[in-house]
């Protein structure tokens, strides 16, 4: 088992095959799931895609919980290159607790930074996806590139420290 990861006000726990219902809901809701890659709504194929990341060893793949052990969302790292870290699958259930996403962002960094030592963080967004996008560049993300239908973004472990400092108050 992969490691749990604990904030102030939520925590991440590894995936498994109990999750694969939720999993699906979120990805195939037409509102939290428009601006991912298509997910088939199948049972079965969500199944397998659990047990094919249970047997990797560089990726994450998390269920976002509160304190009472509800399901929030999901988050993942992947698409590991060198000293660099992929980060998405990013969704929030409805209705979201107050400062989940900050908090879960937070988390991800946290994570992947300081206890895994990614040096920086890679990773892209829709461009329709204009909340996510924002919510990118306030925390300090560099637009490296673009195509037709993404950002491509690029984040530090330096310039993470730095806003790290003014949402500390969401963290343990």
């Amino acid at each position: 088992m992969k490691p749990y990861v604990r904030g102030k006000s939520i925590a991440f726990r590894e995936v498994c095959q109990d999750d694969a219902a939720f999993l699906l809901r979120l990805r195939t809701d037409p509102e939290l799931g428009k601006h991912l890659s298509h997910t088939p709504n199948n049972i079965d194929l969500q199944r397998k895609y659990i047990t094919n990341y249970l047997s990797s060893l560089t990726e994450f793949y998390f269920i976002i919980i509160d304190r009472e052990q509800n399901r929030l969302g999901t988050i993942r790292i992947y698409d590991i290159q060198g000293n660099s870290f992929c980060w998405g699958s990013w969704i929030l259930d409805k209705p979201t607790p107050t400062g989940a996403a900050v908090e879960s962002a937070l988390l991800i960094y946290d994570f992947a930074f300081f206890a895994l030592h990614y040096e920086t963080s890679h990773f892209d967004v829709r461009k329709a996806n204009t909340k996510v996008v924002d919510f990118h560049l306030r925390f300090g993300a560099s637009i490296v590139r673009e195509d037709e239908l993404n950002f491509y973004f690029l984040y530090g472990r330096e310039d993470y420290q730095i806003i790290r400092q003014k949402y500390n108050r969401f963290l343990p």
